[in-house]
């Protein structure tokens, strides 16, 4: 009888407390919520391009690079060698103050660029997949991308000429879009694309367009000129 009495309790509370939560209007439904159709059968290649191979060992990330990550990474840095064990330290994390392996990986650099990608492109095709999903590819200082300096461009060390490259980025005005040029980094993710796509391998890119890094065009202007800046209300 007690436990009777318990649940009809419950039922009672329940339909209470539903009945006095407001209703929230429900809109149209939205396509954009749901997943294309094609989606439904996909066979699925994540890249992470650093770490999928180093296809031009010539545009590898230099010491000097890292340190616009961090100004304290150490003059022992070095490319982090292929094939490696995850979990073995490189010798060169012995010189960062830091307990936490996991905040030392943040410094680990393997050289992956779209080259490697360009060159397994058989290889990714000969297993079956149908779409590739990228993980960051914009211009950024840190190992995942998500620091983007720049929104428009690929990162520099994942094309043939990061020096060249930067010199373009240099002469553009980013709120001026006729001084946009495409870098070389640029015109060769185009070429990755158009190959896979000639495969019949859809291409998906990551970007998180609600933050940047501190690299960023318009957070520097901020950092310079701070509320007379035009984009501190970004």
């Amino acid at each position: 009888m007690t436990r009777l009495f318990t649940t009809l309790l419950a039922l009672g509370l329940l339909s209470f407390y539903s009945g006095c939560t407001p209703s929230t209007p429900q809109g149209p439904p939205s396509n954009e919520a749901n997943p294309p159709t094609w989606a439904e059968q996909v066979v699925w290649y994540q890249i992470f391009v650093d770490r999928f191979r180093n296809g031009d060992p010539n545009n590898d990330p230099t010491l000097g690079e890292l340190r616009q990550f961090d100004s304290r990474t150490p003059d022992s840095w070095s490319i982090t060698d292929w094939g490696t064990d995850w979990y073995a330290a490189d010798a060169w994390m012995e010189d960062i103050e830091s307990p936490w392996f996991h905040a030392k990986l943040q410094y680990r650099r393997y050289g992956g660029d779209l080259q490697g990608v360009l060159d397994q492109i058989p290889y990714l095709d000969s297993l079956g997949i149908t779409a590739v999903y990228f993980n960051p590819l914009n211009d950024a200082p840190s190992m995942h991308k998500f620091d983007a300096r720049n929104w428009r461009h690929i990162d520099v060390h994942f094309g043939p000429d990061p020096d060249g490259d930067r010199q373009l980025i240099k002469q553009e005005n980013p709120a001026d879009p006729t001084t946009w040029q495409w870098t070389a980094a640029d015109k060769l993710f185009l070429q990755v694309v158009e190959a896979l796509h000639t495969r019949g391998i859809r291409v998906i890119v990551d970007y998180s367009f609600n933050h940047t890094g501190r690299q960023f065009w318009a957070f520097q202007d901020v950092l310079e000129k701070g509320k007379d800046s035009p984009y501190a209300g970004w």
